[in-house]
């Protein structure tokens, strides 16, 4: 039984890298603690924003924060029609809009951590075209009032910012030091949702 089970893993991991032509995921965490934030009031802007024509998406899922997520904004947000979902569950973002953005109330606590998953089902191209995803962490719904980068006003705000490139690759550039995104390779993050969902299916047969 136990050989069944990484059997059907194995094919799960191999019949999902055939889904996307490129794709790329990252554990993106941010210190609040360090950049005095804990017991603040503010909001978390994640925007999914192209620069090419190739569609892609951005997944936000596996949030967890010591913090606490107050209530999604709906009247703030520029082209919120292409994005679906919300926190502290998966948020979905199509680059099919100028700007797609999505903005969550919360009171700041000392860490917040989600994994970022990018993804195109389209062949990767030579041109210099890229979707990018980024944190903006402000301390009101309508980003006036940015809560990092305070003294830039070309990133004022904007915690981190990860690219998913039209060549196949991807790139983070991290404008607060207290944010970072870790690079997950993509056989390992398969291979372990293949294993959480054959785990729910072993359940449900053993029931």
């Amino acid at each position: 039984m136990k050989l069944q089970f990484f059997v059907i893993a194995f094919v799960l991991l191999i019949a999902g890298s055939a889904f996307a032509s490129f794709s790329a995921t990252y554990d993106v965490s941010v210190d609040t603690g360090s950049l005095g934030l804990s017991g603040t009031s503010g909001y978390l802007y994640l925007q999914y924003n192209p620069s090419t024509s190739i569609a892609s998406t951005a997944t936000v899922s596996n949030f967890v924060t010591d913090g606490t997520l107050g209530a999604q904004d709906t009247v703030h947000v520029v082209n919120g029609s292409a994005v679906s979902g919300t926190l502290p569950g998966a948020v979905t973002f199509n680059n099919t809009n100028g700007i797609n953005d999505y903005n969550h109330a919360i009171t700041f606590g000392s860490t917040l951590n989600f994994l970022l998953s990018l993804s195109s089902s389209s062949n990767p191209a030579t041109t210099s075209g890229a979707s990018t995803f980024s944190l903006g962490l402000f301390g009101d719904a309508l980003g006036a009032t940015p809560l990092v980068n305070v003294s830039n006003p070309n990133y004022a705000g904007t915690a981190i910012a990860i690219n998913l490139n039209d060549n196949g690759t991807s790139s983070v550039t991290q404008y607060a030091p207290q944010a970072s995104a870790t690079p997950i390779p993509a056989a390992v993050y398969l291979f372990g949702s293949g294993l959480m969902g054959l785990v729910g299916i072993r359940r449900k047969m053993n029931k």
